[in-house]
């Protein structure tokens, strides 16, 4: 049996003691006064269990003692977790490190089948489980532990198959403390997740470049330039760009090379995949980092916004168009803020737009038709009622009275309300009537049938 040899095996450890530059199994058996069989098979125990170490030379082969740090050593000093088991799991041997994680003392683990461990404080069942079976080469994993004061405790876990001095196979665990780095890893990990989802589900296009190469582009790049992220990886983005736009991005490609404090903005066309031409807005920033610049780069499709925005244009034109040609004065009022007086409004008062727009216009109403053209006023704003006829004498710049007719009208968007008046300037009717009516009178008071 293998205890039988252990006379042998150490006088063969003392002679290579003894000859540190190594000797041959011939050397070794003739020292010995053993056979070279013999004296093989007690090097190769001496091999497996690792208490020898062997370089070959040519044919020849030369021993050495191994040059070992003492198992006892490795579990007092280590800063590791160690435990020792051998090839039924048993523990044999555990340092204190792996106790105080553990909470148990050395009498409630040596001995003890692993698969049996309990602690106290520790949830042990994820490391249990990787030690169900024992492996033939040296394996790397992580495990953790739930620990009911600290929460999880993370450690890289090395498995080592290991061989005893007298032969026997068992395992060395060695376990690493890595919670905090997995931690760290974990919440940059989240944090590029929650980038991610942020960056894949906002309106804007946005573009990572790194050292002027593109290493990110969100699902809207696609959607706004047509180009799949494959062929967006492979070209210059100035192909996209409308040939008569490159002269205003000359700015944006010098920030690629040099970085500069702030906001660089541009707008411009660029040109599809399809041929299509987009309008877009384009915020660049640039970033250096150590030894890599950063270029953050936003693009908005504006095309529709543009459209609309011509669209209201010609809309607000037309409207101007129309109100500054026809015969009566245009007032509009928002909020009690007069927002527009057309050409004709100014023709009757005397007033330009701007100085108009300084006045209340009650103001030009005569002092006897001030509180009737208030009331009317107040009254449109309900906008409950039909839009209001008036009549009334109105002071103008130069103290003229002039006599209008008029409509006005109200109605309610969201929180504005607006009010449309408009006027006709009357006044040489109102003198032809009034000078009839004076000369009625006359006729009335100076004729024939006129009492006495």
């Amino acid at each position: 049996m293998m205890q039988n040899y252990q006379q042998e095996l150490s006088q063969v450890k003392d002679l290579l003691r003894e000859n540190p530059e190594g000797m041959s199994v011939t050397d070794i058996a003739k020292a010995l006064k053993k056979n070279k069989n013999t004296t093989g098979r007690y090097l190769d125990i001496l091999l497996i269990s690792g208490q020898v170490d062997m370089r070959t030379y040519g044919m020849a082969k030369v021993f050495t003692i191994s040059q070992r740090v003492p198992l006892s050593a490795m579990l007092s000093y280590s800063k590791d977790l160690i435990m020792v088991l051998d090839k039924e799991t048993r523990i044999i041997d555990i340092n204190d490190n792996f106790l105080t994680l553990l909470r148990l003392t050395r009498r409630d683990a040596i001995g003890k089948n692993v698969a049996y461990l309990k602690s106290p404080e520790v949830d042990v069942r994820e490391f249990i489980s990787t030690l169900s079976a024992l492996h033939s080469q040296e394996s790397e994993s992580l495990v953790s532990f739930r620990v009911n004061e600290t929460g999880e405790r993370i450690f890289k876990q090395k498995s080592i198959p290991s061989v005893f001095d007298d032969g026997a196979k068992g395992l060395t665990i060695i376990l690493s403390d890595v919670t905090e780095e997995i931690l760290r890893e974990r919440e940059i990990r989240e944090r590029e997740e929650q980038f991610r989802m942020m960056a894949e589900n906002i309106q804007d296009g946005l573009l990572i470049l790194e050292n002027e190469k593109c290493t990110f582009a969100n699902r809207r790049v696609a959607d706004i330039t047509g180009y799949t992220f494959e062929e967006l990886w492979a070209m210059d983005l100035m192909a996209t760009i409308a040939s008569e736009d490159h002269k205003k991005m000359e700015p944006i490609m010098e920030l690629r090379k040099k970085p500069a404090p702030g906001l660089t903005e541009f707008q411009g066309r660029i040109l599809r995949k399809d041929g299509i031409y987009r309008h877009v807005y384009v915020r660049v920033t640039g970033l250096q980092h150590g030894d890599v610049l950063f270029n953050f780069i936003i693009i908005t499709d504006i095309t529709e916004i543009r459209s609309k925005d011509a669209a209201l244009f010609e809309s607000e034109q037309r409207f101007r168009m129309m109100a500054e040609n026809i015969q009566d004065g245009l007032l509009i009022i928002e909020n009690d803020q007069l927002v527009y007086a057309n050409r004709r409004i100014s023709e009757i008062t005397g007033y330009t737009p701007e100085e108009l727009r300084t006045k209340n216009t009650q103001d030009l109403t005569t002092p006897e038709e001030k509180k009737r053209m208030e009331d009317l006023y107040k009254k449109s704003l309900a906008c409950t009622e039909p839009p209001a006829n008036f009549q009334s004498w109105i002071l103008c710049k130069n103290g003229e009275r002039r006599y209008v007719y008029g409509h006005i009208n109200s109605v309610r968007h969201g929180e504005t309300t607006s009010t449309y008046i408009t006027m006709t300037d009357v006044t040489e009717f109102a003198q032809r009537e009034q000078e009839l009516l004076d000369r009625i009178r006359t006729l009335e008071n100076c004729g024939p049938f006129r009492e006495s």
